[in-house]
């Protein structure tokens, strides 16, 4: 009996150990931490694969200018972007206190404005105009990849509550120079501070922030740029433009 009642009491701590074997199972692998670097190269890559996308830039803060000495500043452009070398946008600008909207159709070389007087499409002649080419935010060695590489990247602060939390954001500093082509010239030297929101499951890039904190201490001029529609089917074709009179 007393051989039965160990043989019983064995069994009984068998039984105990497996059900906590099977209520435990194996212990699960750790989620390894995001590394800021990585997310920004990852999201970099993931950039450059995109064909088509919509666009909307709004400049706060000091005036920018796009001309010579400063009369026209810019304020706002939105429009959508079709790789290699098609862009369709509308630019808003501030003259003595004046806004007005400027139509831009760019379909490689062939540029088109629309006249702010009568709001007529017109060609541009080649060279002429201010450059801007949106294209360049897919270009790897000046686009948005080329900035995600180049940034000296830390978790940004502070607490993500509903649609933050979707994003990864990233805060540094870029050279001024690596934002040339992202500003369409406005930015060219200097240590800008800038935040990225990167979609965590796509890694798309959805908003990008600069300041140029060394263009005004107490109002820096701001870029804020959205970024969505990813590879939506787009036309821009080239608009109706009137036969100069002769």
């Amino acid at each position: 009996m007393k051989r039965i009642g160990h043989l019983l009491i064995a069994l009984s701590l068998l039984i105990i150990t497996g059900c906590e074997a099977i209520v435990s199972g194996p212990t699960p692998t750790p989620t390894p931490t995001p590394i800021p670097i990585d997310i920004a190269l990852h999201a970099g890559e993931k950039m450059l694969q995109v064909k088509s996308i919509h666009f909307i830039m709004e400049l706060s803060g000091s005036l920018v200018y796009l001309d010579d000495p400063p009369t026209l500043a810019l304020k706002h452009i939105e429009g959508d972007v079709v790789l290699p070398d098609r862009v369709r946008a509308l630019v808003r600008v501030s003259s003595l206190g004046m806004v007005s909207e400027v139509g831009i159709i760019g379909l490689g070389e062939e540029q088109y404005v629309t006249n702010p007087l009568n709001q007529q499409w017109e060609e541009l002649p080649p060279g002429q105009g201010w450059y801007f080419n949106p294209a360049l935010l897919f270009d790897p060695e000046y686009g948005i990849a080329s900035i995600l590489k180049e940034g000296d990247w830390t978790f940004g602060t502070g607490e993500e509550e509903g649609e933050a939390k979707k994003y990864y954001l990233l805060q540094g500093q870029v050279p001024g120079e690596k934002l040339l082509y992202l500003t369409s010239g406005m930015i060219t030297e200097g240590k800008i501070d800038t935040s990225i929101w990167i979609d965590k499951k796509t890694f798309y890039v959805h908003q990008i922030e600069l300041i140029e904190v060394e263009s005004d201490a107490e109002n820096p001029s701001q870029w804020f740029m959205t970024l969505s529609k990813f590879d939506e089917e787009v036309d821009i074709l080239a608009p109706p433009v009137e036969a100069p009179e002769e």
